[in-house]
């Protein structure tokens, strides 16, 4: 067993396992010797508690970063985000820059999100400036789309009380946190259909980041054509792609589990939309995850159960690249390793952003030392403004 990989996880996921077996690694439970322990969040949570005081060894691995709910919970997530533009305010960034109303010009990818009870006072006065809009609420620490509905009157959210000697939201302590947030009521539809994105980034160090992005991602369908109807404001098929909502309609379709594949989405879009809107949006969308990144951690929850047999292959695929670049040539871990994989090893991964290789870029350097940050694909706006920029930000 000596040089053999010693592997421990807490979940029952062929994709994890037929991995873990095809290297002729050695499963060990939890109380023995191990270098890989590929945990659930609850595990990780426990394992990292400030209570335990567990540090790695210099030849551990494990699949998450233990603060990773300061980004998959939603609340924090957006309590780091908003952080994350004010201090890039306070270092006078272009990046934190805002028009004329005061709204972000590039930091604009979350909608304006308020915390339930906590903010109740702030939401209202927002809500009473469009009465007709509609807002969702999430609980903070729920997924799957549980919990989950659409408001357009204060009176919908009556379940929590109001105290009406001084007007300020009261909730019981038993009261679950949510966030609430302006719906946005005039998405992109394929089909008539509302969609989202299922994107896997592999984070191998935060200091410095280096991420990569899995091209094989895949776009998750809604089963019921999308209507911004107040009337359908209830029904859930028409509002939340979770498959865990979803595989209860009428119109689900078992055997591909109403999802497409990324690259379908790109060849729709390019054929309806032209490339060059196209790379733009994908442009966009890998630098709000970086931003993303840079704010905070990782997801804690990259769905390794598959519905589909499609799904299985491509979760095993995705399984297997990634322990290509966490766990190079299958050896023992180590602290000492380059964490700069060759090209050859990143399988479906692509790099998608290492600031090592950002700071050595010449114009990089040049707006960092003005700004602090590079802008990436949305500081094409700022050309107007006769400001030089940057082409490209990987």
């Amino acid at each position: 067993m000596a040089g053999k990989v010693k592997w421990v996880t807490d979940m029952e996921k062929s994709v994890l396992i037929n991995n873990f077996e095809k290297r002729g690694w050695v499963q060990v439970t939890e109380n023995e010797d191990w270098n890989f322990y590929w945990m659930s969040v609850q595990t990780i949570r426990n394992v990292f508690s400030v209570e335990t005081g567990y540090r790695l060894s210099d030849d551990q691995i494990v699949n998450h970063f233990p603060n990773h709910y300061e980004l998959t919970r939603k609340d924090l997530m957006v309590k780091n985000i908003k952080r994350y533009r004010k201090e890039l305010e306070k270092e006078g960034s272009p990046l934190a820059e805002k028009d004329e109303s005061g709204k972000y010009l590039y930091l604009d990818f979350v909608p304006i999100t308020y915390m339930l009870p906590a903010d109740y006072n702030l939401f209202v006065e927002e809500f009473r400036k469009s009465p007709s809009s509609t807002w969702i609420m999430k609980p903070c620490g729920k997924a799957q789309g549980k919990g989950i509905f659409l408001i357009n009157k204060l009176s919908q959210i009556k379940k929590w009380s109001r105290d009406s000697k001084t007007s300020s939201f009261v909730t019981q302590s038993t009261k679950e946190a949510y966030v609430i947030s302006l719906y946005i009521n005039n998405p992109l539809l394929i089909g008539g259909r509302k969609f989202d994105l299922r994107l896997y980034v592999l984070v191998s160090t935060y200091r410095p980041l280096r991420c990569y992005m899995y091209k094989l991602g895949f776009c998750r369908f809604c089963t019921v054509k999308y209507t911004p109807s107040t009337s359908e404001l209830d029904n859930m098929f028409v509002h939340l792609t979770n498959v865990a909502i979803q595989k209860h309609g009428e119109d689900y379709n078992h055997i591909h589990g109403g999802k497409w594949t990324v690259s379908n989405l790109r060849l729709y879009l390019e054929s309806t939309r032209g490339k060059e809107v196209t790379s733009r949006l994908f442009d966009e969308i890998h630098w709000i995850i970086v931003q993303s990144l840079k704010a905070v951690a990782v997801n804690a929850s990259p769905s390794l159960t598959s519905s589909t047999a499609n799904d299985r292959i491509l979760k095993y695929n995705l399984i297997n690249d990634t322990l290509n670049i966490a766990v190079p040539n299958g050896e023992i871990p180590d602290c000492k390793w380059n964490k700069s994989p060759p090209k050859e090893v990143l399988g479906n991964y692509e790099i998608l952003y290492d600031e090592e290789l950002a700071q050595g870029d010449g114009a990089d350097r040049e707006l960092r030392s003005r700004s602090g940050q590079s802008l990436g694909p949305k500081a094409s706006r700022l050309r107007d403004a006769g400001r030089t920029v940057l082409t490209t930000w990987k």
